[in-house]
């Protein structure tokens, strides 16, 4: 792994952080075509949404995702999850409660986090670039800081508090942010909790800067594999991990993407160590099928 190393009920779930001040957040992105959201302007605690429609119980479609990755690398453990937010349903899932270590997708938690300690406001001046540059480049640097400052493994347990996540635990050791576990589910309500439930700004801002990951990662990581690459032609907001946790490499693939980012995709993979320069393409071809499912649902690729 990476390691240099409203509600009053919400606002009291999000205990002390750094003071911030806010602006209107910026949003200017070549891959987001409309960030509009329902119930943008909506803080809500997790009793307050709906938890998706079942898979259907047709699992040729999740059979051929995971043919497709386990061709490229076989044995490689898989879990994905697609929903539909327009329905609300999931179109498409695999071991969606297995639990995967995060690497740099639990910056999605740390970000959330600091909004959510000064009652989602947006900020600005330098913790608006510290957070922008964390999401967008995964740099790992500022999770550290954002870390350490905001109480370590104490970040995770107030998220999963606050967004009501079922299978998501803190590191074993607490400044190995990256081996937070997750599953696919949890990722999906992370997504659906910062695109209906967070004020517009606020939202508007955490996007605007998933939107804005550009290829090569601030360690120097291509990070455009998964959902960039499987899904090059339409529009995306994501935000990736990569890695490893002891004797195993870790590749994840998460994010929105679509139409006014209609769906929400989520792919983790893990396998040895030593197939972590393989990983990147396993999690891509399991993008690719996805994308052909979920255009033959609605038009991925329309607009």
């Amino acid at each position: 792994m990476k390691h240099p190393l409203v509600l009053v009920t919400v606002a009291l779930l999000c205990v002390a952080g750094v003071g911030l001040a806010f602006s209107a957040p910026i949003v200017s992105d070549a891959h987001r075509s409309s960030l509009t959201t329902t119930h943008g302007n909506q803080l809500a605690t997790e009793t307050d949404f709906d938890s998706p429609a079942p898979a259907p119980p047709d699992e040729t479609a999740a059979m051929i995702v995971a043919q497709a990755m386990q061709a490229v690398l076989p044995n490689t453990r898989i879990g994905f999850e697609v929903v539909d937010r327009s329905n609300n349903t999931v179109l498409i899932s695999q071991n969606a409660d297995q639990q995967f270590a995060s690497m740099s997708v639990v910056k999605l938690l740390i970000a959330l986090d600091a909004l959510c300690s000064d009652n989602w406001a947006t900020p600005d001046g330098a913790t608006r670039q510290q957070l922008h540059r964390m999401l967008a480049d995964s740099d790992d640097d500022i999770a550290n800081d954002l870390w350490t400052a905001n109480g370590g493994s104490a970040i995770v347990t107030r998220m999963v508090d606050v967004l009501g996540l079922t299978g998501t635990q803190p590191p074993g050791k607490p400044s190995r942010w990256g081996d937070t576990m997750i599953t696919p589910r949890d990722i999906v309500t992370v997504y659906r909790y910062l695109t209906d439930q967070l004020p517009g700004p606020s939202r508007d801002f955490l996007l605007g800067a998933l939107a804005d990951t550009p290829r090569i990662a601030a360690d120097g990581f291509d990070q455009h594999f998964g959902v960039p690459n499987g899904m090059p032609h339409t529009t995306w907001a994501v935000k990736q991990g990569w890695g490893t946790s002891g004797s195993q490499a870790m590749m994840n693939s998460t994010g929105l993407v679509g139409t006014d980012l209609r769906y929400i995709v989520v792919v983790l993979a893990a396998a040895p160590a030593n197939s972590y320069t393989t990983l990147p393409k396993v999690v891509t071809a399991g993008a690719e099928a996805l994308a052909g499912m979920i255009d033959n649902n609605a038009g991925l690729f329309s607009g």
